[in-house]
């Protein structure tokens, strides 16, 4: 199964938004910023320079090594560099993420550019905001694509929101909503932040009397306690994430090297009844709990919610659908992004070497579903998933097969989205991603199990490859599956 990509802010995710996931720097630009608004006379004094270690269940799994600099106009230079073991579906791998950020007085960031790198795959982002738009380059550092976002506000990098409500003077027991911007989906989330009772901690041999904020993004809560200077000392999350204030000396003691608890096995969830031969079932009853007000994508097509009860039908792929009888709505669904490069030559000439010029959609979402399953190794990677690097790599996870499939079909002329959420495997639920493929009617698709349709007991939670998909975060622990009933062909 496959981990979520969109995590690395709020998740592992909202669990490793301490992580700082983004950052800038002005002159890497292709254009010159805006003139931006003189910064607020705030008073700061704080290291500049500091070590943290990032543990899960008190085993340390990374160190992060942060600098906090005051430029003479007001604001502040944040670098930040993470190395950290991940261990997902069964293999640890190492994770590098290298962030600068310019900030201003309240915060917010005015630019950012941020690297991640893993065994494989690197993903790239960098832009600045103005008072109504946020400009990103995103993608692979040689072939970004340009993306402007409308602003209400100036938003914050995730971890510098507690220094934000530490700064704005938030009272015990009040709580304010600040705007964060995650770079590896484009999207753009308020985030409540409230401040609790102070409490004294240990860090570093000391007892240290600290203000104490949790951030709760859709259920999903991260804490953290703040010195009185406003540096973070210590942060906690979700699946037994947590991390801390060091020395360098101990910052630079070994990560483990086992006993690294799987990301996956812990978010995924256990089913309460065996279903044999998933692939075979043509309808699926199921309880669900811990999903009440969240924006979720439960209902629609072949998915049913009401009363807190879903079923899952298999759709019936139709035979033939002519290629030019799309509604003209769908045409936004054969669009590339920054991830999903269906007008780059080389997805193109793939696509073309796929499928002919004569087959209907249905053919040709039978066989790009099947060339990528074919062809792509199914192995985890690290890393923000895009279709160049997949197809280039030729290996990845769910997220990388998903990706790939759907710029595969959007240059066959298919529309194509990709889903999230959960899919069932030997006893448990995991988090899982998929296709959707309008071929006269939307139908799912999973290229990592080669289904065309996909099989029931895919639900899905979120349908889009933005923002959307961060909305699968504040239901990460707090969602519950009861198989109701199912039946076979």
């Amino acid at each position: 199964m496959a981990k979520i990509k969109w995590n690395w802010i709020w998740g592992i995710g909202i669990t490793v938004v301490f992580l700082g996931l983004l950052a800038h720097r002005v002159e890497f630009f292709r254009e010159k910023p805006p003139e931006s608004p003189e910064p607020q006379t705030i008073e700061i004094a704080r290291p500049p320079e500091s070590w943290m270690n990032i543990y899960q269940n008190r085993r340390k799994i990374g160190v992060i090594h942060r600098t906090f600099t005051a430029l003479e106009n007001g604001r502040f230079q944040t670098r930040e560099n993470v190395a950290m073991q991940i261990n997902t579906m069964g293999v640890v791998q190492a994770l590098n993420l290298s962030t600068e950020s310019e900030l201003y007085p309240d915060m917010t960031f005015s630019s950012f550019h941020f690297e991640i790198n893993s065994s494989l795959f690197r993903f790239a982002a960098r832009g600045y905001a103005s008072h109504d738009k946020l400009i990103v380059f995103a993608g692979l550092p040689h072939a970004q694509k340009k993306t402007v976002l409308p602003l209400k506000d100036l938003p914050h990098i995730g971890g510098n929101i507690y220094e934000a409500a530490f700064r704005g003077s938030l009272e015990k027991g009040q709580t304010r909503s600040f705007s964060i911007f995650d770079p590896s989906t484009l999207g753009l989330r308020k985030v409540a932040v409230t401040r609790h009772a102070d409490e004294i901690i240990p860090i570093m041999g000391k007892r240290v009397l600290t203000q104490k904020f949790c951030a709760d993004f859709m259920g999903a809560q991260n804490c953290a306690w703040l010195a009185k200077d406003g540096e973070t000392l210590k942060e906690t999350g979700m699946m037994g994430l947590s991390m801390e204030k060091v020395d360098a000396q101990k910052a630079r003691e070994g990560i483990a090297a086992e006993g690294i608890a799987d990301f996956a096995q812990i978010a995924s969830i256990a089913s309460n009844r065996i279903l044999p031969e998933p692939s075979t079932l043509t309808e699926i009853v199921i309880r669900t709990g811990g999903v009440r007000n969240l924006p979720l994508l439960l209902s629609g097509g072949r998915q049913k919610f009401s009363s807190g009860i879903l079923t899952i039908t298999k759709e019936e792929m139709p035979d033939t659908a002519p290629p030019d009888k799309d509604p003209p709505l769908f045409g936004q669904y054969l669009q590339p992004s920054p991830l999903v490069q269906s007008d780059a030559p080389e997805i193109q000439k793939q696509a073309a070497k796929i499928i002919s010029p004569k087959d209907s959609p249905p053919a040709r979402l039978r066989k790009i579903v099947h060339w990528v399953y074919r062809t792509i190794e199914k192995k985890p990677v690290l890393s923000v998933p895009n279709a160049l690097e997949v197809l280039k790599n030729r290996a990845g996870d769910c997220n990388e097969h998903a990706v790939l499939t759907a710029a595969l079909l959007r240059a066959a002329g298919v529309p194509a989205q990709m889903e999230t959420g959960l899919v069932y495997l030997n006893g448990r639920f995991y988090y899982h991603a998929w296709n959707v493929a309008y071929v006269g009617r939307w139908v799912t698709a999973d290229a990592v199990f080669d289904q065309v349709p996909a099989d029931v007991t895919h639900i899905r939670l979120a349908r889009g490859e933005g923002g959307e998909q961060l909305d699968l975060l504040g239901v990460m622990g707090k969602i519950t599956l009861e198989v109701l009933s199912f039946k076979h062909d």
